[in-house]
């Protein structure tokens, strides 16, 4: 990436086929930075809380964005959600009794 030093420096020793040249790459960058400024615009406009489906894909691509740049929370919500986590278990109750059962013995007395 040049500084804009280096650009101006560069545009100002430059004839004329070097200028036409930065100025369709000039004009080629502005149309998709329109482009897709109103493609994101008019996605944010669309967004359905009624369609559960396509409201859940736009979440995971936030998630997914975020994740990208470092976030570790919605990394950690994105691997939930995706159901990349443990497999949850059936637990599992075991009735034990501790107490001894002991039929026919009765308490013993002491004598003296």
């Amino acid at each position: 990436m040049d500084t804009a030093q280096s650009i101006y420096s560069r545009l100002k020793s430059a004839d004329n086929k070097v200028l036409w040249a930065f100025a369709q790459e000039l004009y080629t960058a502005n149309n998709r930075l329109e482009k897709t400024t109103k493609q994101l615009k008019e996605r944010k406009k669309k967004i359905d809380l009624n369609d559960k489906e396509g409201l859940r894909n736009t979440v995971l691509e936030h998630l997914f964005a975020e994740s990208a740049k470092g976030n570790a929370q919605a990394s950690d919500k994105l691997a939930r959600l995706a159901g990349l986590g443990e497999q949850e278990q059936d637990i599992i109750i075991e009735i034990v009794n501790y107490a001894s059962i002991k039929k026919g013995r009765k308490k013993s007395t002491q004598k003296k």
